[in-house]
């Protein structure tokens, strides 16, 4: 590999997700480096997916694990399952930002602890204490800043929501979901009057 690769494939191997604003030496290498990444990971089964419009690059699993030749190749890129709480979350999160996008030029969806609290308390299970409750909530908020679909802010409890959930969510699943939503509302809305 070329000293000029090195930063970039590290960077996105790495970090999981590079953006433009985060890192801009490294976003001009993997933009100007573009094919060679490309040929490189492939090598390894894997694929650079770079959305220039929204300022983001990461590495998935090429979509065949089986190659032209017949070999398989071995995952490179785990995958996780997730908690129902924490796929709602995504999903919700993919529809406020998908709502910030249509309704406000700012380019960033900024939430505070409060907001996400709300947002998902609904959805779950109520309980007795609504101090568990919260702190339920906030093992999901955690999780989501772990996967860095959120990131803390230097304002207290306020969590940026990143761009790069528009292609872990995309919108037919979004589509899917609020169909489902408006199903269990139609069902629990019949079954308790």
């Amino acid at each position: 590999m070329s000293d000029a690769l090195t930063a970039p494939v590290v960077h996105l191997l790495k970090a999981g997700v590079v953006y433009q604003g985060d890192a801009p030496l490294v976003w001009e290498q993997i933009l100007s480096q573009q094919a060679a990444i490309g040929d490189y990971l492939g090598v390894i089964g894997l694929d650079v997916v770079i959305d220039r419009s929204e300022g983001y690059a990461y590495v998935r699993q090429q979509d065949s694990e089986v190659r032209d030749d017949g070999t398989t190749v071995p995952r490179l890129v785990t995958r996780h399952r997730l908690s129902f709480p924490v796929s709602l979350m995504l999903v919700l999160l993919r529809g406020r930002l998908a709502d910030s996008d249509a309704g406000s030029g700012d380019p960033r969806l900024v939430l505070t602890r409060e907001d996400l609290v709300e947002m998902v308390r609904s959805f779950l299970p109520p309980r007795s204490n609504e101090a568990q409750l919260v702190d339920q909530i906030d093992t999901h908020i955690r999780k989501l800043v772990d996967l860095k679909v959120l990131r803390p802010t230097k304002q207290a409890a306020a969590y940026e929501v990143r761009r790069h959930l528009k292609a872990l969510v995309d919108a037919q699943v979004l589509s899917d979901f609020n169909d489902l939503l408006a199903t269990y509302r139609d069902n629990t809305v019949s079954t308790t009057a």
